[in-house]
């Protein structure tokens, strides 16, 4: 696994754009550091003020990074050597597993690896196009579009490809001396690095054509970017309502939200604040006040599901924050409960509804954070059928579809004796699960 990266910056004022809340030069950083990275060195040939001002106020990038002029690079890199050392383009876009699978075993058999994607015959200005033969690359050229290509083929026609950089290389610091050298005289691009990596041996290419993986060179890579950030938002235990309804409602906020100075902490507070107010409309009672509680707690799920995309974002995901988010959450959802069997007993006199209701609202609170315990800080697998099964209903979807209908239909009392049933069932699992983990952590000692 690479520990170096080389972070090219050839053109300083794109590297400043924002993508998706964050400069570009930013969000390659924090990439490549969740990738993995633990060092980077910013080749920067026109020492260009305004990066070093804007990487200076960030202190999760700040204290790894070192900045070479050109001339000192070869002296930065020449102790490296074997270990392998990652260059990146400043205005590269990329999913942080990308790091993971360029540095897979199998490097000492090649020069380097070089992130590639399949264009479909489509050139971009200034883009390295290469040339494969099956998986090796074995040319590199500039392409200019719109002009006729007078490049020559190399190797045999019927097997050769042409794919453009996907903006990652990984290569022995071996291979990369003569890039090195020429970084004394000239700006660098990956073609550069391409082509002395090829002159030292064999260059593998990695098709990243269908991951997020690429330099952001116009308007059209920008978009198509952004689109594939956005979908890697989703989280492995969405549900299908999650993803092709909340998700998609959430997303088009949370593209508001990440361009504000707002944290995700800010956002969770705000769906808190929300949520209450939803309390409020279910303890008025009634029909018309139930379902527009229902609706207005529809709008605090849509902002919680914003606050962890923009954490995600901008890479300021934690503990603390999923901590916050889980207590918040289950606040909102008791309180809910709570209040709507108060406004029933108030309205209709029923003897029991207000016990039924908080045996929900309790037992809701404690199962909510005991799930956020077990997988998010001890993360413990969820490999069991019957938890899964739990899984499945006792979600966020379930609980406000099912509040949804159960309002429209003016059955809450149902709704509030089928919650109180189904999370002490639930509550259960969880302890199972809780003393399973403590029993195991005592095994692993």
């Amino acid at each position: 696994m690479p520990n170096l990266a080389l972070i090219l910056v050839t053109d300083p004022q794109k590297s400043l754009e924002d993508h998706a809340g964050l400069p570009l030069l930013k969000r390659t950083l924090l990439s490549a550091q969740k990738g993995g990275i633990d060092e980077f060195i910013i080749v920067d040939a026109d020492s260009d003020e305004r990066l070093r001002t804007l990487l200076s106020k960030d202190a999760r990038i700040h204290p790894r990074v070192r900045w070479s002029d050109n001339d000192n690079l070869p002296d930065l890199i020449k102790d490296r050597a074997p270990e392998p050392i990652m260059l990146i383009k400043a205005e590269a876009v990329f999913d942080p597993n990308i790091i993971k699978l360029m540095a897979q075993p199998g490097l000492e058999n090649t020069s380097a690896r070089v992130a590639v994607r399949n264009t479909a015959g489509k050139s971009r200005p200034g883009q390295c196009t290469l040339e494969l033969n099956g998986d090796d690359v074995i040319d590199c050229s500039i392409r200019i579009p719109h002009q006729t290509d007078k490049h020559h083929q190399v190797g045999n026609p019927g097997n050769t490809k042409n794919v453009q950089t996907a903006g990652l290389i990984l290569a022995r610091p071996d291979a990369l001396k003569y890039f090195a050298m020429k970084a004394a005289v000239s700006h660098l691009d990956l073609c550069d690095a391409v082509e002395d990596v090829l002159s030292a041996g064999k260059v593998k290419a990695v098709d990243v054509t269908n991951e997020l993986c690429m330099e952001i060179t116009s308007q059209e890579t920008l978009q198509e970017s952004k689109n594939k950030l956005y979908g890697l938002l989703s989280l492995s235990r969405d549900s299908p309502f999650s993803i092709h309804v909340s998700r998609k409602l959430s997303r088009l906020v949370s593209s508001v939200l990440v361009s504000l100075p707002i944290t995700p902490n800010q956002i969770t507070l705000l769906s808190l604040f929300i949520g209450l107010a939803a309390c409020w409309f279910f303890l008025q009672g009634g029909y018309r006040y139930s379902v527009l509680g229902a609706v207005v707690l529809y709008t605090s799920i849509i902002l919680d599901c914003s606050d962890g995309e923009v954490a995600r974002l901008k890479f300021m995901s934690s503990k603390y924050g999923g901590l916050l988010d889980s207590l918040c959450d289950s606040t909102v959802f008791s309180g809910v409960l709570f209040c709507a069997a108060l406004a029933i007993h108030r309205d209709s006199h029923m003897p029991n509804i207000i016990v039924v209701g908080a045996v929900a609202a309790v037992v809701m609170f404690i199962c909510s954070n005991l799930y956020f315990y077990l997988h998010y800080v001890k993360e413990d697998p969820e490999n069991d059928p019957a938890n899964s099964i739990m899984r499945y209903f006792a979600n966020e979807d379930s609980f406000y579809l099912s509040l949804l209908g159960f309002t429209l239909l003016d059955k809450l009392p149902w709704y509030l004796w089928a919650v109180a049933a189904g999370t002490i069932v639930y509550l259960f699992i969880l302890i199972r699960d809780l003393m399973n983990s403590l029993s195991s952590s005592v095994k692993t000692r």
